[in-house]
Parts: C-alpha cells; structure tokens; sequence
C-alpha cells in the first residue's frame, strides 16, 4: 500500500464499522488490569475462604403419614381419618421448626454448655479472629435461636417423608441433634395421643346420649303424625287420587269438545226456531233415519197424486184419499223435526250439566291432592330426621366400640425413622474451589462490563462510532499508542511500523490535499497538555525530512519537552534566546543526525512567554527560515491552557490539532477548535493520539511486521 492509497483512507465511519471486535478491543487494550483486577479479587476471596470454619451437615429421615387405612376401620366419612390433608403434613413441618421443639432439643442434649453456640465462623488462623468463648457463656434464648437457624425441614417431593438437617461445626453435634430433633417429635406426638385418650371416649359418650333422646323424640312426632292424620298407606292413596285426576281431566277434555260442538247446533236452532225450512238444514235432521223414511214416502205419494190428477179430477175419492194420506205424511214429518230439535237441545242441556260436574269433581280431586302432597312432604321430613338421627347414633356408637377396642391407636399420624443421621466424613461448607471459581468468573465480568460501559460512557474520540459524530473539524489520521523497540546502535527513537507509517499517512494527506497547496508552515497544538502533541511534531518532522529539509521549531515556552526527549542540555539556547538576541542562528539550532533533521529548542523560560511570541521578531524569523527550510514545524502550547497558540496560528498556513484519543475530552477539543476559528486560524484537521481502541492496524501490520521484506534505502543526505 503506497502513501497516496494510505492517503484515500477515510476516517468518516459508518455505522457497519461499529462492530462487535470495536466493543471488545477495550477489553484486550486493558486486558492486564483486568487481569490484575481479577486476581486481587479472586486471592481476596480465596484468603477469606481459608478463615472460614468446615461446616458440617447431617440428615435423618422422618415418614409423618395416615396411621389409619382404607381396609382397617369402617369409619363414616364424617369420621374418617384415612388420609391426612396438605395442611395437615404442612402443620407437622411447622411444629419441627418451632421454638418449642428446639427448647426440648437444648434441654435434651445440655446444648446450653456448648461453646459452638457463641463462637464465630471464623478459624484462629488470624489471631484477631480467634474464638473467645472464655469471656461468656451462651444463653438459652441465644441456644435456641442458634438451633433454629441451623436446622432445616424440607419435605421429599411427592412422598411422606421429610429430612432433618443439621448444620455444625462439630460433625458429631450435627449427627446428635438432627436425630434428637426426630426423637423429640415422636415423643410429642405420644403425649397428643396419652393426652386425646380419656377425653375422646367421654365424648363419644356424651354424644351417644344426646342423639338417642333426639332419635326418641323424632320417632314419637312420626308416630304422632300417623295417627292424627290417619296414615296407612299415603303413598297408595296418593297413587289413587293422581289416577283419577287423570281421567277426570280427560273425561273434561271430551265433554268441553262436545258442547263446542252442540254449541253451534243450539244456537242455530235458537236462531231459526220459526222458520221450519232451515231447521230441516240441520245435519241432526235431515240424515235422522225417520225423517228419510218420511221423506220417501211423502216423495212416493205426490208421484201417485201426479198420476191420479191425469186420471180424476180433485174431487175423485181415490185422488181425495191420497191427499189425506200426503197432508198426515207432512204432518208426521213436521212433528219427526220438532222431536229432534228438542232432542237435540236436550243434548246439549245434558252436556253443559255433565261439564259441570266433571269440573267440580276434577277440582275435589286436586284439592285431595294437593292436602296428600303436603302430608307426604311433612312425613318425609319427619322420616328423614328419624333416619338421620339413627345414622348418627349407630356411627357414634361404632365409633365407641372402636376406640375402646383400639386402645391408645387413636392417633392422625404415625411417626417412624426411615434413616437415622449418621456422622459426616467431609464438610458441607465452605465450597472453596467453586466459590474461588465464581468469585474469578464473576470478577472478569464485572470488571469487563466496567472497562466496556466507561469506554462507552467516556466522551472522548476513542472510537469509530465517536468519531463519526464528530463534526467540528476533519479527522486527518488516527496514530497509534507509540511502542519503542529496542535500542540500534545510538537511535533512541526507534518506534513500530504501525505508528511510524500512521504518522506518514498523515504526511501523505498534507502533502496532496486537493483544496490548497501543502502548508510549508505548520503549527501543532492541543486541548490541554500531555496529549503528545510533542511527540507527534517531532515523528511528522522526521517523517518530512526523509524527503526534504525540515525545521523543527518547540514554540512551547513553558513547559517545553523537547530538549529532555532529546538528551540535550536542558539550558541551551534556543528560540527564547534568537527572540532576546542573545546568541545567534547556528548557536540554537541542533541537527538530529540520526532523522537529519534541524531542532530549534525552547531555550531558557521567559518570564512572560506570550509577549516573546507577539513580537514582530518572531513572524520576521519564521519568514527567514522559510527561505533555508522546505518545511516548518512548530510545536505550541495548549490551547485551552493559554492564548500562545492562538497568536501562533495566524502566523502558520496549517494547524494540525492533536487530541489524545482516551483522555481528552469532546467538549475541551470544541472549546479549543472555537477559539482557533474565531482568529480564522487555518485548521486543517485532528489528528487522533494514543488511540488504543480504534483499530488501524488493517492498513498497516500486514505489510510491515516483517522486517525482512524491507529494504533500507539511504538516507537523502542534508547539507
């Protein structure tokens, strides 16, 4: 890669550049604090663990169940302790972690005496941490709580059991109270059991008399009932009066469908009483088998009228007896359609009198029915408390004979060991390795988040994502920490290839810049000090003079650095001394041989530095070596520190502005480029020092890590 490729390098990031490796690469900048960070802790931690006393834990198996089964008692359900609840088992834990069961246990085991109770957690390793049981005696409170906190009650999932674990220092200790602990317990449920005995069969039979006489008096009111009532068989005779509703309802239906039906004929009938034609309409008539025969033979005898009155004329006895005989026809059937017309009022008289009846004898019957229902409700409930009662008694009674025969088994539960605590072989606690294990893993995560959110949080240019949002002046070239080699020959400035060909790269864009002609004066300043302002003034000018002849120029009257990074005497004459016309040109001016290159120093400190800087002297003395030098550097003091750079920078083409990538902060830099822009001073950009995050060494190691591969051209000699 040439200069003028290196050149092209943009440092306008985009947000692709952010990437995960920029997030890390603070981590592997300060990854030696994070080791020693790390390390600290993890010892502290791992000494701690060492001052801690064994912990010793023992465990016993408790199985806390039902002591009654399915196929051993006949008990009601009301009765039944065949299984005991979730409350239940969950109420025996409790009654384990009590106070009164640690007393029993301090009192059972003598724990009162026992030194373990008051003394600390820590071993006499260190003799401030020394145990001091002489000096007091625990107290039986002080005991008890020690117990209590030690013992733990945990029930074995999904099973009726429940381990017993004791904690201690002493493994022997741990084992004696973890069994007391169960011992304890199954005393105090055979003192339950002594104590319930007596008073649980005086109330069964305190019990068993008070139902008896409420069974006596239920069975006088059902007897009682019965008799008043007259009871025999109620459910028969409900049976009865049910199937006569029955019928009576149907024999209602029938009848209120018949007199609909006569209804009609009726009020025909008293509509056209008078009018013997339309009577003779009716259905109930004209289809009555006398009045059809009527009819025929009424029709037979006109015909034979008919027949006659062609033969006789109407006084022939012949003719004169048939028209008798047709007149009585007629009469007869007027007399047939009178009989039916009553017969059929009649009808429908006798319907409306049957309608009646049915109804009253219907409504007589739900009445009966009605007064039955009632008697039964009330027989029924008499019966029920009758049954209840005698229920209650017979299960009181068994219950009675049970518990007699049973003895002391008159408990809801059944406490036995399944295993005893034994002594432990190993302590339980401390976990040295795994807590020194945590401890260093937790350390190195903690201590890594730190680095990364204070890299994050820091507002310094110490990243591509900073830099992208920096737009107060152009990012000419971001320069490497400076790493020195070992030492050649008399070279003590022999640094990396990395920083060596950043610092080229900077040269190359100041030299090709588009816009303007390369500066041949330029001055190199910074926010506040040590930022490397020095440094970076002194690698661009040897980096220029490998091309042509450059003047180094320290115009930092100050705190000036330059003759002590050089091994030079620290009271030569220098730049203060040409301004004061006390010695001459070539009495200030050294020649670096190894870089070629010429150093106008500081020279002695002025009393006031800022108005050696304004005179007229020093602008007239920058133009006379700009006629003897190819190039002019000049390094000044901060900006923000004092006002020398900004009367510097009028008298430069080119201000290159030097920010330490890790330390100085945005708002110093915006301060610093502010002043230099109010005196419109030629900034040509920043160049980022130090930086240890942004990663440059893309452009650089793969061509120059191996040194072989170069060849060492000679150096253009000077005259």
């Amino acid at each position: 890669m040439s200069e003028l490729d290196n050149n092209r390098l943009d440092y306008n990031f985009t947000d692709e550049d952010v990437s995960l490796k920029e997030l890390l690469r603070p981590l592997w900048v300060r990854r030696w604090k994070i080791i020693f960070c790390t390390l600290l802790v993890t010892s502290i931690v791992a000494f701690y663990v060492t001052l801690l006393k064994p912990v010793y834990k023992a465990s016993a198996i408790l199985h806390i169940g039902s002591n009654i089964s399915s196929n051993t008692l006949s008990i009601n359900d009301a009765f039944s302790e065949s299984s005991a609840t979730e409350e239940q088992i969950q109420t025996q834990y409790e009654l384990l972690r009590s106070r009164q069961f640690a007393e029993r246990v301090v009192t059972e085991l003598e724990l009162q005496d026992n030194k373990e109770f008051v003394a600390g957690k820590y071993n006499n390793r260190l003799p401030f941490l020394a145990d001091k049981t002489s000096l007091s005696s625990p107290s039986i409170a002080n005991v008890v709580s020690g117990v209590q906190g030690r013992l733990t009650i945990s029930p074995v999932l999904n099973t009726e059991l429940v381990r017993i674990t004791f904690s201690s220092y002493d493994p022997k200790l741990s084992m004696r109270v973890a069994n007391q602990v169960g011992k304890t317990y199954v005393a105090y449920q055979d003192e339950i059991h002594s104590a319930s005995k007596e008073s649980t069969s005086q109330w069964l039979v305190d019990q068993l008399k008070e139902l008896g006489k409420k069974l006596e008096v239920s069975e006088l009111s059902l007897q009682r009932f019965k008799e008043d009532e007259g009871l025999v068989d109620i459910q028969g005779v409900r049976g009865l009066i049910g199937s006569e509703i029955t019928a009576l309802t149907s024999s209602l239906l029938q009848a209120e469908k018949q007199l609909d039906d006569l209804n009609v004929t009726f009020e025909y009938i008293q509509q056209n009483k008078r009018d013997f034609r339309k009577l003779t309409d009716l259905s109930e008539v004209n289809a009555h088998r006398s009045y059809l025969q009527l009819t025929n033979t009424k029709d037979q005898i006109e015909r034979k009228i008919s027949e006659l009155s062609k033969r006789y004329g109407p006084k022939h006895p012949k003719r004169i007896s048939v028209q008798a005989e047709l007149e009585a026809i007629k009469e007869n059937i007027v007399q047939q359609v009178q009989n039916q017309v009553l017969s059929v009022e009649k009808d429908y008289f006798t319907a409306v009198a049957k309608l009646k009846a049915t109804k009253a004898r219907l409504v007589k019957a739900k009445a009966d029915y009605l007064r039955l229902s009632k008697l039964e409700n009330k027989f029924s409930q008499l019966e029920r408390e009758v049954e209840t009662n005698k229920e209650l008694y017979n299960n009181y009674l068994v219950r009675l004979k049970e518990a007699d025969a049973m003895g002391n088994y008159n408990a809801n539960f059944y406490v036995r060991f399944i295993d005893k605590a034994i002594e432990p072989n190993s302590p339980y606690a401390p976990r040295k390795t795994l807590l020194v294990i945590v401890c260093f893993i937790l350390s190195t995560i903690v201590t890594s988040i730190y680095v990364i959110m204070r890299e994050l949080l820091v507002d310094t240019l110490n990243s591509r994502r900073k830099l992208e949002s920096f737009n107060e002046a152009k990012i000419l070239a971001v320069l490497p920490k400076i790493k020195y080699k070992a030492q050649q020959d008399d070279d003590k400035y022999i640094v990396d290839n990395r920083f060596t060909e950043a610092v080229r790269t900077l040269r190359t864009s100041l030299l090709f810049n588009n816009e303007k002609k390369p500066p041949k004066v330029i001055a190199i300043t910074s926010s506040v000090p040590n930022e490397g302002k020095s440094t970076v003034a002194l690698h661009l000018a040897r980096s220029f003079s490998e091309m042509e002849k450059v003047l180094l120029i320290e115009a930092d009257l100050r705190h000036p650095t330059l003759a002590k990074n050089l091994d030079l005497a620290q009271h030569r004459p220098g730049l203060s001394n040409l301004l004061a016309k006390t010695h001459q040109i070539n009495e200030c001016i050294v020649r670096d041989k190894s870089a070629k290159l010429d150093i106008l120093t500081s020279g002695i400190s002025p009393a006031n530095p800022l108005a050696f800087l304004s005179m007229k002297r020093f602008e007239m003395l920058i133009k006379v070596f700009g006629n003897f030098y190819d190039r002019i550097i000049i390094e000044t003091p901060p900006v923000n520190a004092v006002s020398d750079a900004v009367i510097i920078s009028r008298l430069v083409e080119s201000v290159l502005y030097v920010v330490h990538g890790n330390k100085t902060r945005r708002e110093h830099i915006t301060s610093g480029i502010r002043m230099l822009k109010q005196v419109r001073a030629p900034i040509d950009g920043i160049v980022i020092n130090q930086s240890q995050n942004i990663d440059t060494s893309k452009y650089h190691s793969k061509y120059y890590n191996d040194m072989a591969n170069i060849i060492k051209l000679p150096v253009r000699k000077q005259g």
